[in-house]
């Protein structure tokens, strides 16, 4: 299989039909492919595209089918499952969801995305496996690239890319990379999770600085609340 590489798309020779797949080979190497995963009927002796993976039972499969991502490809991905002693699940859009593994994500656990949050991911391959792998946040513009630029006071839905030592670094669906400062976050966010998030500072056209709480005329009275509450429970003593 040196010609062939898992997570992209090859042309092969439908050499004989059965009744629930169709015999492919190109060169030495033969494949069934299922009829589930055909987009249209085909006949013996015609080529056909189809994207190469490793199935759920160790197998090399093919499929007719465009996945969300590939070698080559990135896109958000959906989590699906969580374990802790291997990483999370990813729906490629494939019948194997992909593993991202727990090299990947964060040390903390509780920093680990959820099911429903999502990543922006791209297959990694091996000689017979095959892994979803986050994107470098200095790889992304060569993924995402914006159609337009945002302003000072947009708000917009991002997605937290990774949590460093200063702040946290969110990224659009477009590909708007968003630095958002601890100091400008109230609750404890997670890789994956969706925020709404409001441009404060604009770098370039690629690159924002952003907040996650209003501005101090909008929260105070939520404040004097939260100062309020705190008090009433502490006997009227807060540390300061």
């Amino acid at each position: 299989m040196e010609d062939l590489k898992l997570g992209t798309n090859h042309l092969f020779t439908v050499i004989r039909e059965e009744s629930d797949q169709y015999i492919i080979k190109q060169q030495n190497v033969t494949i069934a492919l299922l009829k589930s995963k055909t987009t249209k009927s085909l006949r013996v002796g015609e080529m056909v595209d189809v994207f190469l993976y490793i199935n759920h039972r160790k197998q090399l499969a093919a499929t007719m089918e465009t996945p969300k991502i590939d070698l080559y490809r990135a896109d958000l991905v959906n989590v699906v499952e969580v374990k802790f002693g291997l990483g999370v699940f990813v729906d490629v859009g494939l019948d194997k969801d992909m593993l991202v593994s727990r090299d990947d994500l964060p040390v903390l656990k509780k920093q680990w995305p959820q099911i429903n949050d999502k990543l922006f991911c791209y297959l990694k391959t091996s000689s017979n496996q095959i892994v979803a792998k986050p994107v470098s946040r200095f790889k992304m513009l060569d993924y995402f690239t914006p159609e337009s630029a945002l302003e000072k006071g947009d708000k917009v839905e991002a997605y937290v890319f990774s949590i460093a030592d200063e702040g946290v670094v969110l990224f659009t669906k477009a590909g708007h990379e968003i630095f958002v400062y601890f100091k400008h976050i109230r609750e404890a966010l997670r890789l994956g999770a969706c925020v709404e998030v409001t441009i404060t500072v604009v770098k370039d056209e690629y690159r924002y600085n952003g907040s996650l709480i209003e501005q101090k005329e909008l929260v105070i009275d939520d404040d004097a609340s939260r100062i309020m509450t705190y008090l009433e429970a502490h006997d009227g003593v807060m540390p300061f």
